[in-house]
């Protein structure tokens, strides 16, 4: 009934988001009302389901092809099923020939290190004609942050800053077990304008320190008594 009154008609039963990202996010897509969107990882559809209430047109990439079958797409959505590294440059050439101004970018596909800088990276090839945000899921997580904080987001004049705690990932408590823990969660939070910077893009950690505590405490839980 909550999940009704505060996200209507989406599809929240397997969002693997905690409710103050699904507000942030809210937020984030009220202001902006992107004209174009582009999600890589789709799984069951849930950020999907939300952002599509707010774009003009959406492009969803995920590497599993029964993305296709768990869920009826809304009419502004697109599926791609395929590898992030060959369908992010597509995505982002379809938004030029189409005359769309990309404005918002949700990462939340491969979690390691690697594939978390690869995905970012493709998507920095990217140049703005509107204000960008790019969001970034599971940003407490220990793989993930290091992608996100290794992705050279220098590359891009138009990036003016990223701040890896937008909202601090936690301790999953469904996933405390054997007194050890599992980070996940959070938002990172790049913006791109279509004025370029002047000097290097502000890299922010902005719950570094708590971050840190919770890198330090999760593999022994002991220490809470």
């Amino acid at each position: 009934m909550f999940d009704d009154i505060i996200f209507p008609n989406v599809l929240a039963e397997n969002w693997q988001m905690m409710p103050w990202e699904r507000i942030a996010l809210t937020g984030l897509l009220s202001r902006l009302k992107p004209k174009a969107a582009l999600e890589v990882g789709v799984y069951y559809g849930g950020s999907l389901s939300l952002t599509s209430q707010y774009v003009g047109k959406i492009v969803g990439i995920d590497i599993d092809e029964a993305v296709r079958s768990r869920f009826q797409p809304p009419d502004n959505v697109d599926i791609w099923i395929g590898p992030s590294d060959t369908l992010i440059p597509q995505a982002l050439q379809h938004f030029r020939d189409e005359r769309l101004p990309l404005n918002f970018v949700l990462i939340d596909a491969d979690h390691s290190a690697a594939g978390v800088r690869r995905d970012i990276e493709a998507v920095l090839e990217y140049r703005p004609v509107e204000p960008m945000i790019i969001v970034m899921h599971d940003s407490g997580n220990p793989d993930t942050r290091r992608g996100i904080l290794e992705a050279d987001w220098a590359k891009n004049p138009h990036l003016h800053f990223m701040d890896c705690d937008f909202v601090p990932g936690q301790i999953i408590e469904h996933a405390v077990t054997a007194e050890r823990g599992e980070i996940w969660g959070g938002l990172g939070l790049a913006y791109l304008d279509p004025t370029p910077r002047v000097g290097p893009p502000s890299i922010r950690q902005g719950a570094r320190t708590s971050i840190r505590c919770l890198h330090h405490c999760a593999p022994d839980l002991s220490i809470l008594g």
